[in-house]
């Protein structure tokens, strides 16, 4: 027996298979491994020399390290050990992160025509875009096109024409105010403010983009067209995330995921189908704004006096489109900011009075006003600056791209280097903002030094957001109507003290786009019949 077992093995051993066979076999990893050793040869290759900033993992970079973590909070970390300015690698792609006042001043301002592009990302621009000429201006690479669009932005959106916004402002805070005063019930119940904060900052945007508006919030849950935005923006939002969408940053991902698509185990349509829906309802709202023109009955707006004139503005369809898909981007910051600015009102009510009392102060007329659109009271706009500077709806700024060469401390930074500003940091910067972390309005009114002082929510430089005056007016006007009609508390009678926390109360950490887990506040109406007298002025 033992003979014919040792036989039996011994005969299995002389079996080799093919070397076909094991060809086959072995190819698979042979080819991984040399990808691998290539993949870490250009990672190497592509670092910034005398730069500092962590080497990461092999093919995935620092990735790893910020799953689950507050980007930007993480990024001002680890500032503390590698510099104000210092790269990290995100799988195969290298990435030179801001985190100072000074060293945004010295890259953005000082070298701001070294940095005033755009990468390209493969999710957003080849997938979402599926390589087309039209984006956003705010995601557009630095060329003849995106100069001539933002010029007509900018001049649509700079301190004159704001003025003539006014009106808009105006109705759309006294809407808002409708909205609450319907759903509050005197105080009694606590009123989710995603819903008038959602229609205050689409209206904003699709009155002056399309010189159109939504009347009621219920329109968002009934019409096609509303619910179509608010469902892609959301995409939107969420595709243009930096620190996710990992196919950006780690080639190796994207053909796995076409032979995903082929087996049938992902959609491979889903994310064109996202841009062809989006360039779809911005079709539907111009083709409403040509209809209106032709009739006679359009009103102001950036699309209509393009439309009326197009040869003067020297915009092809594509770019007037481009025009607004940035002003529809820009509606999900006001709505995120205002929703936080209300939890910081309900939590603080030392600064409600305060805010009141300037208000009354500056003229107790405003009390009761119909138009404060253009009125002037310091502490609400110092109010305004502190809510974006503390909560930083957009915590790192969209992603800008070295055009040349940009230098930093002995460090050369090539052209085409992805460069994040962390707006977070800055606003937390101890060297321009004493006591970053306290929430403190009269920082704006001149009482300490304002060098250096800025509002990094809207980013730096000559990317920064073109819509910045018009948003800051629109939050202004809001703010100042809503603290001279109700008083904020919170929701719930035992409130929770993390709520109105810029990091213990977010809704998802590795979102870049911050928003508030909690969304309910009580809002009690300091005079209901003056607040209705006041808004039936105007209806």
């Amino acid at each position: 027996m033992k003979g014919t077992l040792l036989s039996i093995i011994g005969d299995a051993a002389e079996i080799q298979p093919p070397y076909y066979v094991l060809l086959v076999l072995a190819t698979p990893a042979i080819l991984l491994t040399l990808y691998l050793a290539y993949n870490e040869l250009q990672r190497y290759r592509l670092r910034v020399p005398n730069l500092p900033g962590p080497l990461g993992f092999p093919l995935v970079g620092s990735l790893p390290s910020l799953r689950n973590k507050i980007t930007a909070e993480e990024f001002r970390l680890w500032a503390a050990r590698y510099g104000d300015v210092f790269q990290v690698q995100l799988g195969s792609s290298t990435v030179v992160v801001v985190n100072s006042a000074a060293a945004a001043e010295a890259l953005f301002i000082r070298q701001r025509e070294a940095t005033n592009s755009r990468p390209i990302f493969y999710v957003l621009h080849k997938k979402v875009q599926g390589n087309g000429p039209v984006t956003s201006i705010g995601t557009s690479p630095w060329d003849h096109s995106c100069k001539r669009r933002r010029k007509v932005a900018a001049s649509a959106l700079n301190r004159p024409s704001v003025e003539s916004y006014l009106p808009i402002l105006g109705l759309e805070s006294r809407a808002f105010l409708l909205d609450i005063l319907r759903g509050c019930q005197g105080g009694k119940v606590a009123l989710d403010v995603i819903g008038p904060a959602r229609k205050f900052a689409m209206n904003l945007s699709l009155t002056v983009s399309y010189g159109t508006r939504v009347e009621d919030m219920r329109d968002f849950s009934t019409d096609s067209i509303l619910k179509e935005i608010i469902h892609i923006e959301e995409e939107i939002s969420r595709l243009r995330e930096t620190s996710s969408n990992y196919a950006n940053y780690i080639p190796l991902l994207r053909p796995l995921n076409t032979i995903a698509e082929f087996l049938g185990l992902q959609d491979g349509s889903y994310l064109a189908d996202i841009g062809k829906r989006r360039h779809a309802y911005h079709a539907k709202l111009q083709a409403n704004l040509r209809a209106e023109i032709a009739r006679g009955v359009d009103k102001p707006c950036i699309q209509g006096n393009v439309l009326r004139d197009p040869e003067s503005k020297g915009l092809s369809e594509g770019e007037l489109l481009s025009v607004s898909l940035s002003m529809m981007a820009g509606a999900d910051t006001s709505k995120r900011s205002l929703m936080w600015a209300c939890l910081l009102l309900a939590y603080r009510p030392d600064i409600q009075e305060k805010a009141y009392r300037a208000i009354v102060e500056a003229d107790e007329a405003l009390l009761t006003a119909l138009n404060v659109a253009g009125s002037k009271v310091e502490y609400i706009e110092a109010l305004t600056k502190e809510i974006g500077r503390y909560f930083v709806v957009l915590r790192l700024a969209l992603p800008k791209a070295t055009h040349s060469e940009v230098t930093w401390n002995g460090a050369v930074i090539p052209p085409k280097t992805v460069v994040f500003l962390n707006s977070w940091a800055c606003s937390r910067d101890p060297a321009v903002f004493q006591d970053p972390d306290t929430f403190a309005p009269e920082r704006w009114l001149g009482g300490e030094s304002q060098a250096h002082r800025h509002q990094y929510a809207f980013g730096i430089g000559g990317r920064m957001c073109v819509a910045s005056q018009l948003a800051s007016k629109a939050l202004y006007t809001v703010f100042l109507h809503l603290i001279a009609h109700f008083e904020l508390l919170p929701a719930q009678n035992e409130p929770n003290p993390e709520a109105a926390d810029p990091l213990r109360g977010l809704l998802e950490d590795e979102n870049s786009r911050v928003a508030p887990r909690v969304h309910h506040v009580r809002f009690v109406p300091r005079n209901a019949d003056a607040t209705r007298r006041m808004l039936s002025q105007g209806a």
